[in-house]
């Protein structure tokens, strides 16, 4: 019985932590085909194996889609380390969540927030 309900707890946290990545991965993907935003994704292999070693987006964009994507780091503030900082009108959002596959590092910049936004989003997944 204790078995169960500890595989059961696992289970949980692993999901909690996937909703996380997904809710704002998914943003960003929407995102990324917005007419007034710029993507890039940049991957690392190993070069003898060719697997993923790492992986890098990074999107910029303004106006309203900005303020989602705040409200998604804010949301998924309790699945891993979250840290907010504000240096001379401009916010970062910084979000580090790990399981046993990957480390992954969200971070949102946010500047001109109060009137309109520009935001550059950052996601670097590190493969294990």
């Amino acid at each position: 019985m204790k078995r169960l309900i500890l595989s059961l707890c696992m289970l949980v946290a692993v999901a909690v932590t996937s909703a996380a990545q997904n809710s704002i991965d998914r943003l960003v993907e929407n995102f990324s085909s917005v007419g007034n935003s710029t993507f890039t994704s940049a991957v690392e292999r190993d070069s003898k194996t060719h697997r993923i070693k790492k992986v890098v987006k990074k999107l910029t964009l303004e106006g309203k889609p900005s303020r989602e994507l705040r409200k998604a780091f804010e949301d998924e503030a309790h699945t891993g380390a979250f840290t907010e900082r504000n240096d001379n009108g401009e916010t970062v959002l910084m979000l580090t969540t790990q399981d046993e596959k990957t480390n992954r590092v969200y971070m949102l910049c946010i500047s001109d927030e109060k009137f309109y936004p520009k935001t550059e989003t950052t996601i670097i997944i590190k493969v294990k």
